[in-house]
């Protein structure tokens, strides 16, 4: 058995009952990444009125949360290369909703910095498990698709989150408290567990070929007695390569695309979270009441689920980094619309058209990182690209309530718009193509002895 043989019994696989159970396993995890993303925003208006805070203390809330985020996605990618998918995906759902629970009970401001340091490192290093895991376990020609839906059961979880906020939030001085509270739910994860099958590509590249081949015929049975007799597999005959260490990403073959990755992480993280984090807040600062703007959040979020349906349509039809580019560029042009926009139903209308393609954007985002380095390092890599955009976003937090205090609202949305602008050109110039490619084949293990820039250049 080797790597190339994996990837050709995976792939001859049709949709099945095994694959939208372990959908639904997969995007556990990543819906209670949804709901964090939206409790500090949701609760930050109730906190200011509540403890006093001021901005540049909602700043520093944010800022420690993508710190947690960096420190979680570069260490959480690194330990599931290590101890595989699965092991990685519980712990790191358990750790984040304890971590949630600590942060509703937060006496003061520092615990509640810790806290949302805690949360955010539990977090980042859960979803980008899964989302390696939704690259290695679903066939080639779908798994695009397979992320889309995922994604929409994750997203969900946004407008729920608002609505939830809504209610609790204005409440009373400790309302906020439940918002958080709502996290620890991820907990029900750990009940499901035994039912989340270990990657067979990472049982392989650990030598664990018994166990690989288990889970393969597995999954073989399953899906042959609702389907019948399977096609033969169609392995491409490549060589087999000896492991790669987490260090390759930035060697020869691989740095080109660690690097535009990494870039591509740090604009669309610029820009997400420009907009994502600091709407509530902004629109009270601009004189908004705070239940008009949660509602005005809460109305704009429900784009957010339609817009991974959208993804999980387009995903494996068209190339997705065109996809991505064009993406990008569409937020760009709707958030400057949202920032002009002092109508009320403007307000609503370019706030949904942003939650949609803000999430189709990330579900497209999402599968093509993962697809782009080998077995070996893949979830590491694809932490530390992702990683770079949390750490970026540390500062952000600090730069949009400047940019707030000095030059107004409309700027923030002008800054938004040219992070996203960038995050399209950078895509379009560098992104390889994988729609539709074997992992192997995007991302082969190359020797020493192979011709630098070898992956990254292939199919532009």
């Amino acid at each position: 058995m080797n790597d190339d043989l994996i990837a050709a019994r995976i792939d001859r696989l049709p949709r099945s009952a095994l694959h939208r159970r372990l959908l639904l396993l997969v995007a556990f995890p990543l819906f209670f990444d949804s709901v964090d993303i939206f409790t500090l925003p949701s609760a930050a208006p109730g906190l200011i009125h509540a403890w006093g805070i001021d901005i540049n203390e909602v700043a520093s809330l944010i800022s420690i949360s993508f710190f947690g985020m960096f420190v979680g996605a570069l260490g959480g990618g690194a330990l599931s290369d290590a101890i595989g998918r699965r092991r990685a995906l519980i712990s790191f759902v358990a750790a984040a909703s304890l971590a949630s629970v600590l942060t509703a009970a937060a006496p003061d401001l520092r615990w509640l910095l810790i806290g949302r340091l805690l949360t955010g490192m539990a977090l980042a290093a859960g979803m980008v498990t899964a989302i390696t895991y939704i690259a290695e376990i679903f066939p080639a020609k779908s798994r695009g698709g397979w992320q889309g839906w995922a994604m929409v059961i994750a997203l969900c979880a946004i407008p729920l989150t608002n609505w939830i906020a809504l209610l609790v939030v204005p409440a009373g001085p400790n309302g906020w408290r439940w918002i958080f509270a709502w996290g620890a739910v991820g907990l029900a994860f750990l009940a499901l567990s035994p039912a989340l099958l270990e990657s067979p590509r990472w049982l392989a590249r650990q030598g664990r070929l018994a166990e690989a081949e288990s889970v393969l015929a597995r999954m073989e049975a399953e899906v042959t007695a609702e389907h019948g007799s399977l096609p033969p597999p169609q392995p491409l005959a490549h060589a087999g390569a000896p492991r790669a260490p987490w260090s390759a990403m930035f060697g020869p073959e691989y740095r080109l695309r660690t690097a535009v990755l990494g870039a591509i992480w740090i604009c669309q993280t610029l820009g997400f979270y420009g907009f994502e984090a600091w709407v509530p807040t902004l629109l009270v600062k601009h004189g908004i009441t705070l239940v008009h703007s949660l509602t005005y959040v809460t109305l704009g979020n429900l784009g957010a689920p339609l817009g991974a349906l959208l993804a999980s349509q387009i995903s494996d039809r068209f190339e997705r980094k065109h996809m991505i580019a064009l993406a990008s560029f569409s937020i760009a042009l709707c958030g400057l619309l949202y920032g002009l926009s002092f109508i009320p139903a403007l307000i609503v209308v370019f706030g949904f058209l942003l939650g949609l393609l803000i999430q189709t954007f990330a579900c497209l985002l999402y599968a093509y990182t993962p697809e782009q380095f080998p077995t070996d390092m893949r979830n590491g890599a694809t932490g530390f690209t992702y990683s770079l955009g949390r750490i970026a976003n540390v500062a952000n937090a600090f730069i949009v309530a400047a940019v707030f205090t000095h030059f107004g609202f409309l700027a923030v949305f002008i800054y938004i718009a040219a992070a996203w602008a960038a995050t399209g050109v950078l895509t379009l110039a560098f992104g390889p193509r994988t729609t539709g490619r074997r992992l192997e084949v995007v991302s082969p293990v190359v020797h020493a002895s192979a011709p630098a820039g070898g992956p990254v250049e292939a199919g532009r």
